[in-house]
């Protein structure tokens, strides 16, 4: 696992604690922006409270922590290099891209991506999804050097929350984990990763992060059917 603090690592480290999934081994950023970030707000899907890091130590996960935020730096590519596990589960910084460096050190990044692609690609599309198909869609892929066109291995829907002001730092971290379970589970039954599935480059459209009067009318927006 590759992962800073955040509510979807803390979410990801919940989900894999109580399926008795845990990693063999967690790269840590400590450093860059996100280190700063205040405590984050309670919810119901997730133990958000307790730091992310502290989660790996209290659990004893084998952990390289790399004081630095940027996913690309020579540390982190040094620690992917000599990491013992094939795979990653990605819960790095939102919106980094890995470069062609990372990306070959013959390891995959599993990347559980908030829309269903390749109809919803970039940056806050659990908001633009609910703009125009009332869902929140969620898609599980291995990293590429191309926004969110890695090959494809899951997708799944679910309806938007009671109360969407939750979204950002509740629900979209907890349907992302319930996606990522439902991959490892597979894994972990069949020994192999659901077969990948090639994406089109032409297929689904790029958004970029979300004008703050849309995501407004995306959070008040419901249907009779959510009432």
């Amino acid at each position: 696992m590759m992962a800073i603090d955040s509510s979807r690592t803390r979410a990801y480290l919940g989900a894999l604690i109580q399926r008795d999934l845990l990693p063999s081994h967690v790269i840590f950023l400590t450093g860059g922006p996100d280190a700063a970030k205040p405590s984050f707000p309670p919810v119901s899907y997730f133990d958000n409270s307790t730091p992310a890091l502290e989660t790996v130590r209290a659990h004893e996960l084998p952990c390289t922590v790399v004081d630095t935020g940027d996913v690309n730096s020579p540390e982190v590519v040094a620690a992917v290099k000599t990491c013992p596990v094939e795979v990653l589960i990605y819960s790095g910084p939102g919106g980094a891209i890995l470069g062609s460096e990372i990306l070959s050190r013959g390891k995959r990044f599993l990347h559980i991506h908030p829309g269903f692609l390749p109809s919803f690609r970039g940056s806050t599309t659990v908001y633009y999804s609910l703009l125009t198909t009332r869902e929140c869609g969620v898609s599980a892929l291995f990293l590429s050097e191309d926004i969110d066109t890695g090959p494809l291995l899951a997708r799944a829907t679910y309806p938007p929350p009671a109360n969407r002001t939750t979204i950002d730092q509740g629900y979209d971290p907890y349907i992302r984990s319930d996606l990522l379970i439902r991959v490892l589970l597979h894994y972990e039954e069949t020994g192999k990763f659901p077969e990948p599935q090639s994406q089109r480059a032409d297929q689904g459209e790029t958004f970029y992060i979300i004008h703050p009067v849309l995501k407004h009318i995306a959070i008040l927006s419901t249907d009779d059917a959510e009432k």
